[in-house]
């Protein structure tokens, strides 16, 4: 998360958004991070993966866009090709911020550095009544609801790390030309663990409604094949021939 500067009609009635400048940071996004409420729909065209904040170590839904560091396969010719696009793109360059002194009280922050943002040149984010735009208002209302996505998602994570559902795996990506990469740090739903799982700790995951989230990651993997088919239809790439998943093994001191 980058370091956020609170909105204001007052102070940033000038402000500009540059839709292609929220492309191109799209383009150079390999993770895209989703409300466990995307996560049904991200499955219908990405691999869906869990990984850890290195600084607060909270979980995090995402959705897996590229095999490479930063590299968006779904971004092509500045154009977003994909029919879902997660909300943290849609409201780019402005995030849910909480407000300072103010606990559970939330604002809008701005990256004051992203490209898609000016005031030179774009489309106003306040009108000469310094009332919000049209796409400064969906944005807020996109924001809003968040607030709400922020709570079911923890509790998501939370019950998935409780009932030890949560799996380290390595994605092995070997090349056509004999070269080979690892991708770590991903996590997924330990579907033997799953299986295992009493009859009524499912029924209250059903009731919970977390039964499909869960489903919808464990089907998302096989949109690797997606991934590699995108990553092989660009000119000038060595060609992936596979991708290898594997449990992680935890670091032993020789």
């Amino acid at each position: 998360m980058p370091l956020l500067t609170e909105l204001s009609s007052q102070n940033h009635h000038n402000l500009k958004i540059i839709p292609s400048g929220v492309i191109e940071h799209a383009a150079k996004q390999h993770l895209l991070q989703l409300r466990a409420s995307e996560i049904a729909n991200a499955a219908c065209s990405f691999p869906v993966f869990l990984s850890r904040n290195n600084v607060n170590g909270a979980w995090a839904f995402s959705a897996m866009c590229g095999i490479e560091l930063q590299h968006n396969l779904f971004v092509i010719d500045g154009h977003w090709q994909s029919v879902f696009q997660p909300l943290s793109v849609q409201t780019y360059p402005f995030y849910l911020m909480q407000l300072e002194n103010q606990e559970k009280q939330y604002g809008v922050g701005f990256d004051a550095q992203s490209v898609a943002l000016s005031e030179q040149q774009g489309e106003a984010l306040f009108n000469a009544d310094k009332q919000a735009s049209p796409h400064l208002s969906k944005v807020t209302q996109a924001l809003d609801s968040e607030i709400n996505s922020l709570s079911q998602t923890h509790q998501l994570t939370q019950t998935l790390e409780q009932l030890s559902l949560i799996k380290a795996l390595d994605l092995h990506i070997v090349y056509g030309n004999g070269q080979t990469n690892k991708i770590t740090g991903l996590h997924t739903i330990d579907e033997d663990r799953l299986r295992s799982l009493p009859g009524d700790t499912l029924v209250n995951l059903n009731d919970a409604g977390y039964l499909t989230p869960i489903h919808a990651m464990l089907m998302s993997i096989y949109q690797l094949n997606s991934l590699i088919n995108r990553h092989n239809a660009l000119p000038g790439k060595a060609s992936i021939s596979t991708i290898k998943m594997e449990v992680s093994k935890p670091n032993t001191l020789a």
